[in-house]
């Protein structure tokens, strides 16, 4: 089990992401977990052909996928990454919209930053601009959470897991971290257009408030690739960056192939300040989404001709493992 901090650990157990060791997963396990992925992959991609994606926005996403590095990983302990957050200045970190193992971890990240005595300003993806005084509110104390749900028009303008986002906006609270809000929900822009928005706004806020950290937390296609957010960000003089991404399937099963244990993976090293963090294994993000496709298209169980439940990608040890786990001191 990874060591999280007793807070990170706290948000876990809240959010019903904690679970028992798995024990070490073999070869004949690995290659089943692997299958019942691409089998809800092929879910996703049946779906996703209904809704028509635009040209613009498979090349952005095609854009980060031929990013992402496909060097080794290097694991790496809570501990080490949370001393290379502490000492960063501009971190960038993937969202999974559907994954509430990716808002879990926002938090555990956001509490790695805050270590720092240096000022930190959390930014996000999920709140309209226009909403920032709501937002600032709710951080003095002004507005009660229950109220800011409505207030911010979350459920037309986002739609995903209040429960796993509200978490967010209570730790910044708490942690007494100031929120910046800088995108446009309201209205269509393309993505080119939203990243330049999103930099000249961090950008002005930067000039105003000199020696201030930042932790930007947008879908993972905006962390990575040039002229992407993080390229235009670096260009506009925010860097060195330390980005964060859990979209990279292939590092999740090179860790697990040489880890063994799922319950051992967590951070990893890629290369020039690019790191892995496991927003839940490839089967657990794949079926987050399918199961948000499905409901947003009116699929159901019936429409599959193989069905993946959340029993099917659950790791299973070896009965050895799994008897001297019953049967521990």
């Amino acid at each position: 089990m990874r060591k999280h901090v007793v807070f990170g650990l706290a948000l876990l157990l809240f959010s019903g992401l904690f679970r028992a060791d798995a024990g070490e997963v073999g070869k004949d396990e690995f290659n089943r977990l692997r299958a019942a992925d691409k089998t809800l992959r092929s879910h996703i991609s049946e779906m996703e052909s209904q809704i028509k994606a635009s040209a613009s926005l498979k090349k952005y996403m095609k854009e980060y996928e031929t990013a992402i590095p496909t060097t080794a990983p290097r694991p790496l302990t809570d501990a080490e990454m949370a001393k290379v957050l502490a000492a960063a200045k501009y971190v960038m970190l993937g969202d999974e919209h559907t994954t509430a193992k990716s808002q879990a971890n926002t938090l555990l990240v956001l509490k790695m930053m805050k270590a720092s005595k240096e000022p930190l300003t959390l930014v996000i993806e999920w709140v309209d601009i226009s909403f920032q005084k709501e937002i600032d509110a709710f951080l003095a104390g002004k507005l009660p959470l229950k109220d800011l749900k409505g207030k911010i028009s979350f459920d037309k303008l986002w739609g995903f897991s209040w429960a796993n986002y509200s978490r967010i906006l209570s730790a910044a609270k708490q942690l007494n971290v100031p929120i910046l809000l800088v995108e446009r929900l309201k209205n269509t822009h393309s993505l080119a257009d939203r990243d330049t928005f999103i930099t000249a706004t961090i950008a002005a806020h930067a000039k105003a408030h000199t020696g201030m950290r930042y932790l930007v937390v947008y879908g993972d296609y905006h962390i990575l690739a040039r002229n992407h957010l993080s390229d235009k960000l670096s260009k506009a003089g925010f860097k060195p960056q330390i980005l964060l991404i859990g979209d990279a399937g292939e590092t999740y099963w090179k860790l697990l192939g040489k880890i063994k244990d799922p319950d051992k993976i967590g951070f990893a090293e890629l290369s020039g300040g690019i790191y892995y963090i496991v927003n839940g294994t490839p089967a657990e993000r794949s079926l987050s989404y399918r199961n948000y496709l499905m409901k947003l298209l009116g699929y159901t169980k019936s429409d599959f001709e193989e069905w993946i439940s959340a029993e099917d990608i659950k790791p299973r040890g070896s009965a050895s493992n799994n008897f001297k786990n019953l049967h521990r001191d």
